[in-house]
């Protein structure tokens, strides 16, 4: 009779405990089931939802989400790039063919900044910088032997047009650091790397890194100095260009094809086909060219 009523007393409790136990498990594999059915943008969105209502520890999903969209893009085709709002600026500077610096080449020589160039009349020669100076800080900030990487120290040396940067230079003979202060200048981004001859007809001309909005007339200049030497066949070296403006590339090619030549169209899944033809207006129709790419060449070029 006892054991009876304490199973009447206790028997409510485990019914609670179970239904509840079954509402929690069936939420669960709910949630597992919905998440599941979700396609394409949903789904990120559901497992960005989830991350941050249940996971154990705070997360910044701004930088979440900025460290994984490179990855989502990069898998459409080698490519394909996310760029972010930081690294816009740069996009849009070597599109423009200029930027704001100090004026210099250099090249990290055992993780050291070595000045191998500088710009003709830019900040850095007014400054006094010389050839072969080695810069170990940067506004009081130690830049040597930092295993810094080359996009690194263009965005300690680059700045807003105007501003000042102390770098601390050690030269040549010298067993001490230099201060010097350079003050910011807008510095252009040569689009054509080299031009000359290569025999007494054929004319090299190798571009950069991409087509920027200045390209074509120094193209143009290029090529127009290379037919005053005698240049009546040309080889556009295009290794590890990755592209850029579109409409640059057609202005190029206009100039060796005939009128109502089709240069190249574009068409995407929700826009029409569009065609670029030659105008006829090219100074190189009757020339021979090559155009040299590697692996590295993509995009536009």
């Amino acid at each position: 009779m006892d054991r009876e009523k304490k199973t009447g007393v206790w028997m409510p409790l485990w019914i609670s405990i179970g239904i509840a136990l079954g509402i929690f498990i069936g939420s669960k594999y709910s949630q597992s089931g919905r998440l599941g059915n979700v396609e394409g943008s949903g789904k990120i969105d559901a497992v960005l939802n989830y991350v941050r209502e249940s996971y154990v520890d705070t997360v910044n999903m701004r930088l979440l989400v900025e460290d994984a969209l490179p990855n989502i893009i990069h898998e459409l085709d080698p490519h394909s790039e996310y760029i972010s709002a930081a690294d816009m600026k740069r996009v849009s500077e070597e599109l423009e063919g200029h930027f704001s610096g100090i004026g210099v080449n250099f090249y990290l020589l055992r993780d050291t900044i070595v000045v191998t160039g500088i710009v003709p009349g830019g900040p850095s020669e007014a400054a006094g910088i010389m050839h072969w100076d080695r810069i170990v800080m940067v506004n009081d900030t130690l830049v040597a032997g930092m295993k810094l990487q080359n996009e690194e120290v263009m965005e300690r040396l680059r700045g807003e047009m105007g501003s000042e940067v102390k770098l601390g230079i050690i030269r040549a003979g010298e067993n001490r650091i230099n201060d010097i202060i350079v003050t910011r200048g807008d510095i252009p981004i040569s689009s054509v790397n080299a031009s000359y001859m290569l025999t007494s007809r054929i004319g090299f001309i190798k571009l950069g890194k991409n087509f920027g909005f200045n390209t074509f007339s120094e193209f143009i200049s290029a090529i127009s100095k290379l037919k005053s030497q005698g240049a009546n066949s040309f080889i556009i070296d295009l290794r590890g260009n990755v592209g850029g403006s579109l409409d640059v590339v057609v202005a190029m090619v206009n100039e060796f094809l005939h009128r109502g030549s089709l240069i190249v169209y574009t068409q995407g899944r929700n826009s029409p086909r569009s065609d670029s033809y030659a105008n006829g207006s090219g100074t190189c129709k009757e020339d021979d060219v090559v155009v040299l790419i590697d692996e590295f060449s993509a995009s536009a070029s």
